[in-house]
Parts: structure tokens; C-alpha cells; sequence
């Protein structure tokens, strides 16, 4: 792990993390971010217990904060080219609240409807 970049965790058995992470990845051309299929990695690299990490995208900054969910992807997207003017809105407080608040609408339902169940020879 690189300690300059901060270090965004994926859950590599869910199609919505994976296509997620993706799509990050594609939007850091500055390779300001890191990328970890959370299933490959001990708990102890976690930077929130597994439990914690498994409700949203986790992310360790390169100063050692932890982030979970709509944060984590807000921060994320502020570090690349094109993200960075939506993050810069998502810090307002309104938007920031609804965001976070969809954010969690949309984890909750993806483990209850499984949306992240994908075959495969599709990975």
C-alpha cells in the first residue's frame, strides 16, 4: 500500500462495488487513489472492522482517517479531474445529509435484494 494515495476498499464479490470502483479508477488519471478487493485482505488491514466496512465503501487516507460509505466516495471523487466539481457540491450541508442518506437507501437495498450478486465468469 502505497502511503501517499489514499486507499479505497471494494468488496470484490458485489457487482455494484466492483463496477463502482471502476468507474473511480477510470476517473483517476492523477492515480491519486489506491484500489483493494476488501475479500482478499485480512481484517486487520481493514481500516473499520469488517462488519463496518461490508455497510459501504471504506477508505483509509493517506493521513490514516477512515471513512465508510458516502464519504468515502465523496473524497474519492474530489481527488480526480472530473469528480472533483460534483464532490465540491457534495459538501454542502443539504446536499451532503441527502446524499449520505441515498447512500445508505442504496447499501441497505443491495444487500437485501442481492443486486450485487453476479455470476462468475463475469468478473
Amino acid at each position: 500500500m502505497n502511503k501517499s494515495r489514499d486507499m479505497l476498499f471494494y468488496d470484490g464479490d458485489c457487482g455494484m462495488c466492483r463496477r463502482t470502483a471502476a468507474v473511480l479508477r477510470a476517473l483517476d488519471w492523477l492515480h491519486r487513489l489506491e484500489f483493494q478487493d476488501m475479500t482478499a485482505v485480512d481484517d486487520a488491514v481493514l481500516p473499520v472492522p469488517r462488519e463496518r466496512a461490508t455497510q459501504g465503501i471504506p477508505m483509509r487516507t493517506r493521513n490514516g482517517r477512515a471513512f465508510v460509505g458516502f464519504p468515502a466516495v465523496r473524497r474519492a471523487l474530489i481527488q480526480t479531474p472530473l469528480g472533483a466539481l460534483p464532490a465540491c457540491a457534495m459538501y454542502l450541508p443539504g446536499l451532503s445529509h441527502l446524499g449520505a442518506a441515498v447512500y445508505r437507501q442504496i447499501a441497505t437495498r443491495r444487500r437485501r435484494d442481492h443486486a450485487c450478486a453476479v455470476p462468475q465468469d463475469q468478473r
